[in-house]
């Protein structure tokens, strides 16, 4: 368990978990922002593609032993069904994985840290279009992977690099290297906001999420609005989250 001081000035500590990714404000774990965006927001094109995606690994695994001339049976049906059903989570995972890579690389990299080049083709990609578009912003690092926790509304999180631009307005940026951007991340973005205003004092001006693809020539940035009802939003999303914990449970 880490601890975090925070800028309250009542001495507040933040401990995080990172082998459970999990977050302790006086020694009851606190809900997380992505938990919060992960569960209590639906995501309809992410059901669809959870969908579609076994059966079309299905097919093609049906359709490449038929095309061999192999003899189908209820083994061969049952193996491949297995594959079949493993594969978003097969994808999901490695994607995660190079979205782990990728942060690490440009949090070492902003910390004026040693970068091991990366040689997995889809990391080198985010990689090389987050420094192309870094060596042109000409930001000013802030604020950079920060822990914060909101004592009024009671979750915490982790954002990636706040910054100052040209006219020395505070912009929070949230990097992403998905296939697309969501909803969610609006909400995400202002949590992120509300809960280092209120633990600083300071303004965010502005909030970007900026994303990185893996099979992509081009990043895609899009200004996220800063407004109470996106924050509502999330914070109606975290007790929807919370509700059904409850339910699940019995209560």
């Amino acid at each position: 368990m880490i601890k975090h001081t925070l800028k309250y000035k009542d001495g507040t500590c933040l401990f995080y978990n990172p082998d459970t990714h999990t977050y302790v404000v006086n020694n009851k774990i606190v809900p997380s922002v992505t938990g919060i965006c992960g569960n209590g927001v639906p995501k309809p094109e992410l059901i669809k593609w959870k969908v579609y995606t076994p059966l079309s690994e299905f097919h093609k695994l049906i359709k490449g032993q038929l095309e061999t001339n192999i003899p189908l049976d209820g083994v061969s049906l049952l193996r491949m069904k297995k594959v079949a059903s493993e594969k978003t989570d097969e994808i999901m995972k490695d994607a995660g994985l190079i979205g782990t890579v990728v942060h690490s690389l440009i949090e070492s990299f902003l910390k004026s840290e040693p970068i091991i080049e990366p040689t997995d083709p889809k990391v080198i990609n985010c990689w090389k279009l987050f420094l192309n578009w870094w060596r042109e912003s000409k930001y000013k690092v802030v604020e950079l992977e920060k822990k914060i926790y909101s004592k009024k509304w009671n979750y915490a999180g982790t954002f990636d690099v706040i910054v100052k631009d040209d006219k020395e307005n505070l912009v929070l940026i949230d990097f992403k290297t998905s296939n697309h951007l969501s909803f969610d991340y609006n909400l995400q973005v202002n949590a992120y906001k509300v809960a280092y205003e209120e633990e600083t004092g300071l303004k965010i001006r502005k909030a970007m999420l900026v994303r990185l693809p893996k099979n992509e020539s081009s990043l895609e940035i899009k200004f996220v609005p800063l407004t109470k009802d996106l924050f509502k939003s999330f914070i109606g999303a975290k007790f929807i989250w919370q509700e059904m914990k409850r339910f699940k449970n019995g209560a």
